[in-house]
């Protein structure tokens, strides 16, 4: 009988163990992120986004670049099929292949001067993000040229 009590115990804290391990979407986000962390990405909480609105749910991811020139910083958020520029230069070829080659996850892209700042919805693969690292390549080589 003793045993019976034992078990029963031991079954129910098991149990409530186990619902503070993390699981299923809560586990893959922590692995994306910390995938993020070792490519030398902050992932950064967004502010209160208004509802509906295009960066809800999103979640920032900031890479730390050389400084760029005024000339060379840019905003963009991305509507339906194509990108609305916020700020900077929208005739730059260079940023229109770098637009271009950013993942449909991809909000909103802001290069400051000593950083990018990427918001997505963060994928359910952690294959994007090393499409999304690749992508953003050019700007990392741009600044150490």
């Amino acid at each position: 009988m003793t045993w019976v009590i034992v078990a029963v115990v031991a079954a129910i804290l098991v149990a409530n163990l186990l619902k503070l391990l993390p699981r299923g979407r809560m586990l893959h986000i922590q692995r994306l992120r910390e995938a993020a962390r070792k490519l030398g990405y902050r992932v950064e909480r967004q502010a209160e986004s208004e509802e509906g609105g295009p960066l809800e749910h999103c979640v920032g991811y900031r890479q730390s670049l050389e400084r760029c020139s005024l000339q060379e910083e840019f905003s963009c958020q991305r509507e339906g099929q194509g990108w609305r520029w916020l700020s900077g230069d929208a005739q730059s070829q260079s940023t229109a292949t770098l637009l271009d080659a950013l993942p449909a996850e991809v909000r909103r892209i802001d290069r400051q001067s000593f950083s990018v700042l990427v918001f997505w919805v963060e994928p359910e693969s952690i294959e994007t993000l090393g499409e999304l690292d690749k992508a953003l390549q050019p700007l990392r080589e741009g600044s150490s040229a």
